[in-house]
């Protein structure tokens, strides 16, 4: 699909169940939409007990929907669901200009949005694998049928099949060079990984619904520890700003060290597709020690914002790593009253009033280092390269320079301990 620019839509949504929840799915549809650049004048729904399997909505709707899109002259219509092939196929006999569905207006935006070589070939692979299973309805303009050679396995066939055959054949192949140079990247990934690992290193990472705040949330840390604004990640008011996995490292005065990983935002119905081919920049998430679930206080929506985070990172197996909910946005919210409580534990932030940073600093320091020990080690002077350890990986409170070694009362972690607990002396 070529970049849309500055285009007219009609949306079309079916709602199934809860009322509220259509409505919150609608209005994030527009939302989508304008991150694509293109301009809502229209919206058609319908109440079924469940959408028609044939053509999405029934025969009636789609008659009215027909002449909305004479009238109006649309360039898209826009289902809030993701069309099955048969669905597509009919739809396009009927509707007089291009259609889209959830999942493709969330490919495009994913499309402008990759950045990185990792991130643009999981988009690639993502919309090659929906793309591979509505060949059918792409090729109608070409005849699927043999012509002479009277049948039979020798018949001759038509450019359509021909031509469906080959484009299918591309497909797969494409996607399987595509998967071969992913995992060259996912490799190198792993390994820094295996790295962090080794050397003890702490992880927090930072999920939560796009535009909760989760960039600007790592730059007001980066901001606090270090005041340091060339490592800040990019940050935007916009759906899905960025698509990469940022690493940064973070470094407090008592010599605690942790990284901070900034994941992609999800959304409602986020397609299956970008969640498998994003599994790799997701599998940070499941290396965490810690996840700080970023939440918009202010969106009138919050519970199933904090719903679809939690459903995907449910599919992540991510249920025994420690999570802490964040409500950002705080300045934003007149009552406080209407800030969930049910949600343990918890923090309320703001970054753009630097309220509540210093806590959450706190929280994830307690909950990264909880096994530290305080102690006082001898350390003989042929072994000066352990004092440089120590001042430089843990928190020296006092040093002394004694006949048999320096002398110092430090607290340190838990592996740090056991490395040097044979230098331990009573105070």
């Amino acid at each position: 699909m070529e970049n849309i620019t500055s285009s007219k839509a009609i949306l079309v949504g079916v709602c199934t169940g809860r009322d509220e929840v259509f409505n919150y799915e609608m209005k994030e549809l527009v939302n989508l939409c304008e991150a694509c650049n293109i301009e809502c004048i229209e919206t058609v729904t319908q109440n079924l007990a469940y959408t028609n399997n044939a053509t999405y909505i029934g025969s009636g709707k789609l008659v009215e929907l027909v002449e909305l899109c004479n009238l109006l002259d649309v360039d898209y219509v826009v289902f809030n669901d993701e069309l099955s092939p048969a669905e597509l196929s009919n739809l396009a006999d009927q509707i007089p200009c291009e259609i889209m569905d959830r999942t493709m207006l969330i490919l495009e935006i994913f499309k402008t949005r990759a950045k990185t070589k990792e991130a643009m070939l999981q988009v690639e692979i993502a919309n090659l694998n929906y793309m591979l299973p509505r060949l059918i309805g792409a090729r109608k303009n070409l005849s699927r049928i043999g012509g002479g050679g009277g049948g039979g396995s020798g018949a001759r066939r038509g450019a359509g099949e021909t031509k469906l055959e080959l484009d299918r054949r591309y497909i797969e192949n494409r996607i399987y060079k595509l998967k071969q140079e992913l995992d060259d990247v996912v490799l190198s990934r792993q390994t820094s990984r295996k790295s962090r690992a080794k050397n003890e290193v702490k992880t927090v990472a930072f999920v939560g619904y796009t535009n909760a705040g989760k960039s600007s949330t790592i730059n007001s840390i980066l901001n606090y520890v270090e005041g340091n604004v060339d490592k800040q990640v990019f940050v935007k008011d916009m759906l899905f700003a960025t698509l990469e996995t940022s690493t940064r490292r973070i470094k407090l005065a008592n010599n605690h060290e942790f990284l901070i990983t900034d994941t992609v935002g999800f959304v409602n119905k986020l397609p299956h597709h970008l969640v498998e081919s994003f599994k790799s920049t997701l599998e940070e998430i499941t290396e965490a020690s810690l996840i700080v679930h970023l939440i918009d206080t202010s969106s009138p929506y919050v519970d199933w914002q904090i719903e679809t985070t939690m459903n995907v990172l449910d599919k992540l197996h991510c249920s025994s790593i420690p999570c802490v909910y964040v409500f950002n946005k705080v300045d934003l919210v007149t009552n406080e009253i209407f800030i969930p409580t049910s949600y343990t534990p918890s923090l309320r932030i703001s970054n753009k009033k630097n309220i509540g940073i210093k806590e959450l600093i706190e929280y994830i320091e307690k909950e990264l280092f909880p096994d530290d020990v305080t102690t006082t080690l001898l350390i003989p002077y042929t072994n000066g390269e352990v004092y440089n350890v120590l001042m430089e990986k843990a928190n020296v409170h006092e040093t002394e320079y004694t006949d048999t070694g320096t002398k110092v009362n430090v607290t340190l972690s838990k592996h740090l301990y056991e490395l040097y607990k044979k230098y331990e002396i009573e105070k």
